[in-house]
């Protein structure tokens, strides 16, 4: 099976028989409050996904990672897992101290053991991780939006206290039982924040024709209004497998994590917590990660390209549409028909169909999984 990230899964977790000593004097300590995507991230380092990364980023990674895509030892790493407090928690604390670290509720989760505090520059970050300081960009107003000081250093979560989300929420250790079990050597994993329409379905399927098993995995977490909402995301998958798939070729796991809408950037993140999670391949298509028109088409393509070989292969794929002289979904490389010919799976017009209670055509989107989705309360993100 593929080797994950730098060689080594980590697992910063402590179980419930050895962390008695961890959680005894807690209270003692100077402690922070997580927010649900930094929850997240914490629980993301410790179970793995985000090998070889042990803890939040000290300075000289933070800036390794902003400045040149690799972590201090040279490892690619595209975007900053970092942990943000307030100038007067940060006065706090300094490199050797020890603090407690706390849920959104409150609840102890774990521990790290400072080595580094700092400050940035927002601006300066925003320009390399996102190619703009536009505060329209979702993504610079989340950065803009975070505390002038970061605290890094590596952690040790309390693994009764991480939170799990139903048969869903597959750890690496786990998904790399599931594809051994499976006898999957070759597997590709494919990264959404989308309700499923053919022309995933598509990229999807022709990619299952080169490898032993798929990986579908939604990432599950902050996203910006107008998006879909997590339930709408799973369940609409969850029909589009029991109808459409071999199910002893797919496998619907979760990634739990904000959208950063990063772009290129993201798209080699995403790729990397597939590798850890034991896939060889990754499928790439138009617009990884984008929102607005602040990247290419392409241009996560051309930053994979340009990385060199990260360890996962990634798989290229062009826009995908139906053709009614075809009669079926095809790609502008297989297709010899004029856009008259051509119905378009327009992200946007898909999401008014359905904000507005109509169902998608059938060439564009599964019957079954527009009823799934339109049954359900809430679509969308709202304001």
């Amino acid at each position: 099976m593929i080797q994950p990230h730098g060689n080594e899964l980590i697992d910063r977790q402590v179980e419930p028989s050895r962390s008695a000593e961890l959680k005894d004097g807690f209270d003692d300590l100077t402690t922070v409050t997580l927010n649900r995507n930094l929850l997240f991230d914490f629980a993301n380092i410790a179970r793995g996904v985000y090998s070889p990364l042990r803890g939040f980023m000290s300075r000289n990674d933070f800036l390794k990672v902003v400045n040149d895509l690799t972590l201090e030892d040279g490892t690619a790493w595209p975007l900053p897992i970092v942990l943000d407090v307030e100038a007067q928690v940060a006065n706090q604390m300094g490199p050797g101290d020890r603090i407690g670290i706390r849920g959104p509720d409150g609840t102890p989760v774990g521990i790290m053991n400072i080595d580094s505090v700092y400050r940035y520059n927002k601006k300066e970050t925003c320009e390399n991780l996102f190619g703009t300081t536009d505060e329209d960009h979702p993504g610079v107003r989340m950065l803009q939006s975070k505390d002038p000081f970061f605290v890094g250093g590596p952690i040790k979560a309390f693994a009764d206290a991480i939170p799990r989300n139903g048969s869903h929420d597959l750890s690496p250790k786990e998904s790399r039982v599931l594809f051994k079990n499976l006898d999957w050597d070759t597997v590709v994993g494919f990264q959404t924040r989308n309700v499923p329409h053919r022309a995933h379905e598509y990229l999807q399927k022709s990619a299952l024709e080169h490898v032993d098993g798929l990986l579908i995995q939604p990432k599950i977490g902050e996203k910006k209004p107008g998006d879909y909402q997590n339930d709408a995301i799973l369940e609409g998958y969850e029909a589009l497998i029991e109808n459409y798939y071999p199910t002893k070729s797919v496998a619907l796991s979760m990634f739990k994590s904000r959208m950063w809408y990063a772009g290129p950037r993201e798209a080699v993140f995403d790729s990397i917590v597939r590798k850890n999670y034991g896939c060889t391949h990754f499928i790439i298509g138009r617009d990884h990660a984008g929102v607005g028109n602040y990247y290419g088409d392409f241009e996560a393509q051309e930053l994979f390209d340009a990385m060199g070989n990260i360890g996962i292969e990634p798989l290229y794929y062009h826009y995908a549409f139906y053709c009614r002289k075809c009669d079926g979904i095809v790609s502008e490389k297989i297709c010899p028909h004029g856009s008259d010919q051509h119905l378009e799976p327009s992200g946007t017009k898909l999401r008014g169909m359905l904000s507005d209670d109509e169902s998608p055509p059938s060439e564009l989107m599964r019957p079954e999984v527009t009823e799934t989705v339109l049954s359900l309360d809430e679509i969308f993100v709202e304001e």
